[in-house]
């Protein structure tokens, strides 16, 4: 009881810090010097550069019908952290009290991207999710499975950079990329590693359990090994299972919910061929 209740304080402190970074980069980097990252919040920052509208209602409007649809999959304790997240991101954005740092174009996409690559890991490490593209695009998958998420993402993320060149100038576009690329190594950085996929060996005695859970609410594939365990000379089934960046605190949360005694293996997957990942 006491670890799962140090472990909820931790994951909400890690969602508060990675909350505030994350507005911090847009109310004192992005925002004012109109660097558009792609996402929700850069359809935000444009829709406030031609209406007035806050970004952070945009950001708001723009994912709620999102979190109400997919809230089934997502699992309830991790839905509803993900839309208590998401609302506080967009009301930090439109009312935290910081000023802009600099009026460097550049400046501002380096240390803009930067601050909130690691917010947003940091919130994707406490279990919660801010929604966005990454939600409408495996929404899109699972409606048309043809449709990747991948590939959605960078459509969605690109289009709104590009837009931004005719909202603000052309500049504005390329330091938003630039932007992007960064955010993105960081988040990367902060959950483990560079990777864009880990792949995961499982070892419980419980695993027809979590290979339903994996199968049924991450919508992942599992494979099973038939192992023997050489000290007590007893048949278990070694789960293999390969997850995005985005999934692998979520994979944990499902192992040890149903095993706390379980043997986990986390690998790094340099690169990932296949159903749900990348094609030749």
């Amino acid at each position: 009881m006491k670890n799962a209740l140090r472990t909820e304080l931790k994951n909400d402190l890690l969602v508060v810090v990675g909350l505030l970074a994350g507005a911090a980069a847009y109310r004192m980097y992005l925002i004012p010097n109109q660097v558009v990252c792609g996402g929700f919040t850069g359809v935000g920052q444009l829709l406030n550069h031609l209406t007035g509208i806050g970004v952070g209602t945009v950001n708001i409007l723009l994912n709620v019908p999102l979190f109400l649809i997919s809230m089934k999959s997502m699992g309830f304790r991790f839905g509803v952290r993900s839309l208590v997240a998401m609302v506080l991101l967009s009301l930090l954005i439109d009312h935290l009290p910081l000023p802009a740092a600099t009026d460097d174009m550049l400046l501002a996409a380096v240390y803009g991207g930067a601050i909130s690559g690691i917010g947003f890991g940091l919130v994707l490490r406490g279990s919660a999710t801010t929604g966005g593209t990454d939600m409408l695009a495996a929404l899109l998958h699972r409606l048309v499975s043809v449709l990747k998420v991948s590939y959605c993402i960078f459509f969605f993320d690109g289009l709104v950079i590009i837009a931004s060149a005719f909202a603000f100038e052309p500049q504005a576009a390329m330091y938003g990329l630039i932007s992007t690329f960064i955010c993105n190594v960081l988040i990367d950085l902060v959950l483990e590693g560079p990777d864009s996929a880990h792949s995961y060996f499982i070892i419980s005695d419980k695993s027809d359990e979590i290979a339903e859970r994996v199968l049924r609410d991450m919508d992942r594939g599992v494979t099973a090994l038939e192992a023997v365990g050489m000290y007590s000379h007893t048949k278990k089934r070694v789960l293999l299972c390969v997850v995005n960046r985005f999934e692998t605190i979520r994979l944990r949360r499902i192992v040890f919910e149903i095993d706390p005694k379980a043997f986990v293996i986390a690998n790094k997957a340099k690169e990932v061929l296949g159903e749900g990942f990348k094609r030749m």
